[in-house]
């Protein structure tokens, strides 16, 4: 099957949609399918995938880690537009509803390709980082969100969470859930011991790990809210893995909470350590109210950690709460209670542990890509029966 990736973000930005689009791409390319993917530039990165065509790039957002493509600036835009023409793609997968996610819808419907979307993000919560005014922002983000909604032929979900909100947006949007897969193997053989003997951490002491965006919206306040007390009272440290905006912020409210030296900010790590630093961890703690699937708490799962998660949006659907871990009410008293009860019972961690291991292959990539290839051929399907000049009309909405 040759397949298109259209991605706003991709490699080497890190973040889940990046993420999730290449550990896809990996598995769809180990069993033979052919995958191009379409992503912005960035200076001063060179890919080694010839299958990746990149677009000149620049900056609309207040993250400089987000390069936005400017197409119609790109010398690639035509060559780009032939390649599609010439690969006769089977089916285009968009990864954003902006820029390249709308050239890759476009060149879908005037192509006769079918277009498969995954909404990934409940985009109208990241409406700060752009140039613009909020509420600018929010009407450009709204209409481009349904826009693709009107022009897909299937709306993958990364959680019921997330249909819902789809389906409040536009009830008849065809939609799937399907969460990203977690590649498995990369946990295999991970040296935590390493990276707290590097950080320095005693043995005896228990870490609470964070992993993701250091950025607002991921509740990084309310995170050390909550835990400063922990900190301060028990043989506990924090280690906050990630980078981002918020880094400095968060510092400096460690600072002035008196727990500066219990917690540990790494800032952007090399992507292959990325599981010893999970085993380094002993309690997985996220209190992120925007997420639409949770992919930390997945893969932190899969490193066999123990997780107190706040019960909100996608995240919660990744946790058997009271079974590896503890789903827990958006308040920091809540939140700090869970994670001291784990702190105080290593009998109740290693249980949960355990749990959260063999709940693993559920998570397993090999798992979600089957059902994935099984979506593509079911979509391939339905447009092959329709009218082709059906499928260039703009509904009535003007979409």
């Amino acid at each position: 099957m040759k397949i298109a990736f259209f991605c706003d973000a991709y490699v080497p930005t890190k973040n889940g949609v990046a993420t999730s689009a290449l550990t896809t791409a990996q598995e769809l390319r180990s069993r033979g399918h052919r995958v191009i993917i379409f992503a912005p530039r960035f200076t001063d990165y060179e890919d080694d995938d010839p299958d990746v065509v990149r677009f000149v790039a620049g900056h609309w957002f207040k993250a400089r880690d987000y390069p936005v493509a400017f197409p119609v600036l790109s010398r690639i835009a035509p060559r780009s537009a032939l390649l599609f023409r010439q690969m006769k793609f089977d089916v285009v997968h968009t990864h954003s509803p902006f820029v390249l996610g709308g050239i890759g819808a476009h060149w879908a419907r005037y192509n006769f390709v079918p277009l498969v979307w995954t909404f990934h993000t409940l985009y109208h919560h990241y409406a700060h980082y752009s140039i613009a005014s909020p509420r600018t922002s929010r009407a450009y983000i709204m209409w481009r969100v349904r826009s693709m909604l009107h022009k897909s032929d299937r709306v993958i979900a990364p959680s019921h969470a997330v249909e819902r909100v789809i389906k409040k947006l536009f009830p008849e949007a065809p939609t799937q859930v399907l969460p990203t897969g977690v590649n498995l193997q990369k946990f295999a053989g991970s040296d935590g011991e390493a990276v707290r003997r590097e950080l320095g951490f005693a043995p005896d002491e228990t870490v609470l790990l964070y992993v993701g965006r250091m950025a607002p919206e991921k509740n990084l306040g309310f995170l050390l809210r909550a835990l400063a007390p922990l900190l301060k009272t028990r043989r506990a440290k924090l280690l906050m893995v990630g980078g981002g905006p918020s880094v400095e912020s968060c510092r400096e409210m460690a600072r002035k909470m008196g727990i500066e030296h219990r917690v540990t900010f790494t800032g952007f790590i090399d992507p292959q350590r990325i599981a010893d630093y999970y085993a380094a961890g002993d309690i997985f703690a996220f209190a992120s109210r925007t997420e639409t699937q949770g992919l930390s708490i997945a893969e932190a799962l899969c490193a066999g950690k123990p997780c107190v998660v706040v019960n909100a949006m996608g995240a919660a659907e990744a946790l058997e709460s009271d079974g590896d871990g503890f789903l827990v009410p958006a308040t920091e008293a809540r939140f700090r209670e869970a994670c001291a009860r784990l702190i105080d019972d290593p009998q109740l961690r290693q249980k949960m542990s355990g749990r959260a291991r063999e709940r693993a292959p559920i998570f397993a990539r090999e798992k979600r890509v089957d059902e994935l290839l099984d979506l593509y051929e079911t979509v391939i399907e339905e447009v092959a029966r329709q009218n082709p000049i059906e499928r260039l009309k703009f509904n009535k909405n003007g979409f």
